[in-house]
């Protein structure tokens, strides 16, 4: 099987997946930004773009007045991760929408040895080590809670020396 068709067999995985079931709107979306990405490799998208083909806006679209694709974008990205959190974190390949962009990423998910995934209680199961943008918003809300219980502590520390004096 050809790269391609394999990159397409995710697809297909995907929009017949749990997490996109009754969401036909996010499954065209995919399957065209797929087909993109595709068909015409390393060729941006514009927002525009996707609202007048996948969606069927006019020609008269404003991306400035109108921010659905940046939304459907934003909730094609949550299902992802939702996806490979659960159903999909054994599938060999994984199908990223980095921010920012409307360039769909394939990634093939890197076998980690049997010992490392024992040792980290099945964690290495879910690819972490191949797709470590996973793991990132849990990073994110670790630094900020951390970061949060700092502040909180030398408030209360600037606070008490005040009510002392």
């Amino acid at each position: 099987m050809t790269e391609r068709e394999q990159n397409l067999s995710q697809i297909d995985r995907l929009t017949s997946s749990h997490v996109l079931h009754g969401s036909e709107s996010l499954c065209k979306l995919l399957r065209y930004l797929a087909r993109h990405v595709l068909d015409h490799p390393g060729t941006p998208i514009k927002e525009y773009q996707i609202a007048t083909e996948v969606f069927g806006r006019s020609a008269d679209f404003d991306p400035q007045l109108d921010s659905m694709v940046r939304v459907q974008a934003g909730r094609l990205r949550v299902k992802l991760s939702e996806y490979y959190a659960g159903d999909g974190a054994e599938d060999p390949i994984i199908v990223e929408l980095p921010k920012g962009t409307y360039v769909l990423a394939f990634h093939h998910r890197a076998a980690m040895p049997a010992r490392a995934t024992a040792a980290n209680g099945g964690v290495g199961s879910t690819g972490h080590a191949a797709a470590p943008e996973m793991g990132a918003p849990r990073r994110n809300w670790i630094i900020a809670i951390a970061s949060l219980t700092f502040l909180l502590a030398v408030a209360a520390v600037v606070i008490l020396s005040l009510v002392s004096n």
